[in-house]
């Protein structure tokens, strides 16, 4: 059995895999999948950032890395990294793992490092895909993050309906950023603050999913 590919969380880089595959990507999103973008202007963005998602299908990270051409860093469950040829594609596209379900603060140190580097962030706030397609509840860490890096928060809806057997039209809707001072926080706030944040963040992203539909 292969060794699975360790990630080096005290190494920042930022590869350009993705503007490789951008042209081959904008051809995949006009054929395959019809995929319509509403508000890219919101990633145009200077500076850390945070975008956050709900999750429908292992695809959603390139939908979003298509919307802009901005190199984003996304954070992703482990298990995608036990095989050691996907772990060193998705790497190259500025993923790192995450175990889930743990309180993994290697990997939430580094996504916050990141985010104060100045790089944008992309965040799946339900932890897993959806079943049905429909935004489930968010976890707490994309309130812990957005409270640790004071950073504003991009909310990013993916809509997904069937045309035919051959084709699938994609929805990618982009809301405007919500300011970090409107998410709640105080200096001493405790948890509860960061569940206040992230229902927050997944409201606003249920909200531009319901206008998709």
């Amino acid at each position: 059995m292969a060794k699975e590919v360790e990630f080096d969380y005290s190494s920042f880089k930022n590869y350009k895999a993705m503007n490789v595959i951008r042209p081959i990507g904008n051809l995949i999103c006009k054929t395959k999948y019809k995929v319509e973008f509403i508000g890219k202007e919101n990633l145009e963005r200077a500076g850390g950032f945070i975008i956050a998602s709900n999750h429908i299908s292992a695809l959603d990270p390139f939908f979003i890395g298509m919307a802009t051409k901005r190199l984003l860093h996304y954070i992703a469950k482990k298990e995608l990294f036990e095989n050691p040829v996907a772990a060193k594609a998705i790497i190259h596209l500025n993923a790192f793992p995450v175990r889930r379900g743990i309180g993994d603060l290697k990997a939430v140190n580094y996504g916050i490092e990141l985010v104060r580097r100045g790089e944008a962030l992309c965040i799946f706030p339900e932890g897993t895909r959806s079943p049905d397609g429909t935004p489930k509840d968010a976890k707490s860490g994309v309130g812990y993050i957005a409270r640790a890096t004071k950073a504003d928060v991009v909310p990013v809806a993916i809509y997904k309906e069937k045309i035919n057997k051959f084709s699938e039209k994609v929805t990618v809707n982009i809301g405007e950023a919500i300011p970090n001072a409107s998410l709640g926080f105080t200096e001493n706030g405790k948890s509860k603050e960061n569940k206040a944040a992230a229902k927050m963040i997944m409201d606003r992203i249920t909200s531009l999913w319901e206008d998709c539909r």
